[in-house]
């Protein structure tokens, strides 16, 4: 069977646009969304955890926060109104109601 009797589109479709859809169905956000967290994220968290921890991706309202240090995850949960106020300030069109926070072992050379 010829492939132009498929019914794929005629223009190819940008992997930026492909993927932004697959991740919505996936976990409820976009990818810009997540990109605009990251980028800000110095202003996002306190100076002092900056260096300890990221942003790793959204998912419906939930923003997960990955650090290299467990002892961390506390402070990330009393700060959590303040981080969630400011990332919201940031975000045009989703909320973000809760931190979920993860772990992530450093690895070492």
């Amino acid at each position: 069977m010829p492939i132009g009797d498929q019914n794929f589109p005629q223009e190819p479709t940008q992997l930026r646009s492909a993927l932004d859809v697959l991740l919505k169905k996936i976990s409820g956000s976009s990818l810009a969304a997540i990109e605009v967290v990251i980028m800000n994220w110095s202003e996002i968290i306190e100076e002092s955890l900056y260096p300890y921890c990221k942003p790793v991706s959204i998912q419906g309202e939930s923003l997960t926060v990955a650090t290299s240090d467990p002892a961390l995850s506390e402070e990330i949960y009393w700060q959590s109104e303040k981080i969630l106020t400011k990332t919201n300030s940031f975000l045009k069109n989703q909320k973000i109601t809760q931190i979920k926070v993860s772990f992530i072992a450093e690895e070492h050379a």
